[in-house]
């Protein structure tokens, strides 16, 4: 019996290695949570490594979004969390201004998780909020991190300025509510989500401090 050629016998390997060194590593990046693309959406019908994303209810762990305003100490789990705003609304300016608040997200993991790998993607859904800084996607609108106790930071303008009057107002309808989802993954396992949070904006007149 003849034997291959040997030139057919090192295309296969040839493939064989191709294989392995770029395909494989190519899809197997998929099944991390960081690596979750624009075009794809935060929802449980997307496939990612040929698994439909899973909504919290039917996840392997319960891992939810945490939020901590900077200057401040303790981390927040909550499905709604209320966003203390300056009211600014007796304040006369001459020109377009804006009130920035910055909160760090991350997720809060079970101890069955704390010493694994656990990456996230966070996406914000209402108006004047972005992410900035490391870990930014989407235009401001999705942040990832490779670990699920490393934070991003979401920046809210909590004020809007009426050109009619040209005065700056703060507002607390549901029109301005904010809310975050994020897909999370442990090691090569399927993308799960979380629950999401809502931020509500709530209005504090500012005379009410100086009148103390």
């Amino acid at each position: 019996m003849l034997s291959p050629p040997r030139s057919s016998i090192l295309e296969r390997w040839m493939f064989y290695f191709l294989f392995i060194g770029i395909i494989l590593p190519a899809s197997s990046v998929h099944g991390y949570a960081s690596w979750l693309k624009c075009f794809l959406e935060l929802d449980e019908e997307e496939i990612v490594m040929h698994h439909p994303m899973k909504p919290p209810q039917d996840a392997e762990y319960e891992v939810f979004l945490e939020i901590q305003p900077y200057g401040e100490s303790t981390w927040t789990v909550a499905d709604e969390y209320t966003l203390l705003t300056t009211s600014s609304k007796d304040v006369t300016t001459t020109s377009a201004t804006s009130t920035i608040q910055s909160l760090k997200v991350r997720l809060r993991v079970p101890p069955a998780l704390k010493l694994e790998e656990v990456q996230y993607v966070v996406e914000v859904q209402g108006p004047h909020a972005v992410f900035v800084d490391l870990g930014v996607m989407c235009d401001g609108k999705r942040a990832f991190s490779r670990s699920y106790d490393e934070h991003v930071v979401l920046q809210i303008n909590t004020s809007t300025t009426s050109e009619e009057n040209d005065t700056t107002t703060t507002t607390e309808d549901d029109n301005n509510d904010i809310r975050l989802l994020a897909g999370w993954a442990h090691t090569y396992g399927p993308v799960s989500l979380t629950q999401t949070m809502t931020i509500k904006q709530k209005a504090v007149d500012s005379k009410i401090g100086e009148e103390l």
